[in-house]
């Protein structure tokens, strides 16, 4: 048993101390970058206005809900005054307890909405960075483009591309004064 694992183990190294000058080499010719997708997304004209869009929409939003919640606490306060006939507090109790209901459907269906415009946005937009990263990629002779942000790229070397910024400004020149929608 002991020679079968010593076999294999010598096997192993032999095969490695082949392979290796193969990789050196293959290592040498790849070229490879990156690009940080959401950073660059963030980052064009576009991207910042669907953002400030939406900032502004869920502005509209939060006036709303703060609004729901100010006019519950008033009914709140009230629900604990002691001057309330029984059947008043009966009928001020299923009022609150509606709104309330109204308040949570309206938070959770403004969360969606959001989150659906903010996903709509953020895809042509990204299916464009994607486009302009493939086509810089095929120009400069990158073997590799990485998507830095996704990938969970822990180290890189100082000799990776970083093409961000390049995209960001592509971008930009190609799509010039395109708000979001």
């Amino acid at each position: 048993m002991r020679t079968r694992i010593g076999t294999v183990v010598v096997m192993s190294l032999f095969m490695l101390g082949l392979l290796a000058p193969a990789q050196v080499g293959a290592a040498s010719l790849v070229k490879i970058g990156v690009v940080d997708l959401q950073k660059a997304l963030n980052a064009t004209a576009e991207g910042m206005a669907a953002k400030e869009s939406l900032r502004k929409k869920h502005q509209a939003k939060q006036e709303k809900v703060d609004a729901m919640k100010t006019e519950l606490d008033s009914m709140g306060e009230k629900l604990k005054s002691p001057v309330l006939s029984e059947s008043a507090q009966a009928d001020l109790k299923k009022a609150y307890m509606k709104k309330k209901a109204e308040l949570i459907d309206f938070v959770a269906r403004a969360k969606a909405k959001e989150g659906k415009e903010n996903q709509e946005m953020s895809s042509g937009i990204l299916d464009g960075l994607v486009e302009i990263t493939k086509e810089v990629a095929a120009d400069k002779g990158f073997s590799l483009i990485l998507e830095e942000s996704r990938a969970g790229i822990i180290y890189s070397s100082k000799d990776i591309v970083d093409l961000t910024e390049s995209i960001v400004k592509i971008y930009n020149e190609r799509m010039p004064g395109r708000d979001a929608k």
